[in-house]
This record gives structure tokens, C-alpha cells and sequence, in this order.
């Protein structure tokens, strides 16, 4: 299932004013960010998908893919998928 949000691009600077890295917050992952057709088909997660046990599973989806809540721009975890052509990031993975 795929799960997409969008996100501001932070950026935090060293003492001297040089980048020291960028980054986006990753926010409560809610039903409105995961593609819920997918979701019920989810070999794992698909007698889940439409209870109300579903956004603990998020939360814990989110926990171990981003255990900061944040997405460090020069570290992005495996599988995921980052696009900052806009003024907005695009993050999407699958779980």
C-alpha cells in the first residue's frame, strides 16, 4: 500500500552560516494519506484497513520507517521516495 504526504523542505545551518542539512517533517499519518484501495487488498494489513485499529498501525508504520519524524534529506531511508521539484516535497513509500 502506498502511503504519500507532502511536506515543507527545512533547512539548519551550522554556526558559521553554512547548510548543514535539510530536512521535512513527517507528519500523524492519517487514512487521507494512504491509498486505501491498496490498503484493502494489503496481504497484511487488509482486515485492518477499515477499522478503527488503523491508525495505530500508521503511527507504528511511521515510527519505524522515520524514528526522528523527520526525513533528513541527505539520509532518506530505503524505499523511500523524496521530489522537491516543487515549492512543496512529495514523500511516498510503501509499506
Amino acid at each position: 500500500m502506498e502511503i504519500k504526504f507532502k511536506g515543507k523542505v527545512n533547512q539548519v545551518f551550522n554556526l558559521d552560516n553554512t547548510l548543514a542539512y535539510e530536512y521535512i517533517k513527517v507528519p500523524t499519518l492519517t487514512r487521507s494519506h494512504v491509498n486505501m484501495a491498496q490498503a484493502r487488498k494489503h496481504p497484511k494489513y487488509h482486515g485492518l484497513a477499515n477499522s478503527d485499529l488503523f491508525p495505530n498501525i500508521l503511527k507504528r508504520i511511521s515510527k519505524e520507517k522515520f524514528n526522528q519524524g523527520i526525513i533528513k534529506l541527505n539520509n532518506i531511508p530505503d524505499g523511500v521516495k523524496v521530489d522537491t521539484s516543487k515549492f512543496l516535497a512529495v514523500v511516498s513509500f510503501v509499506a
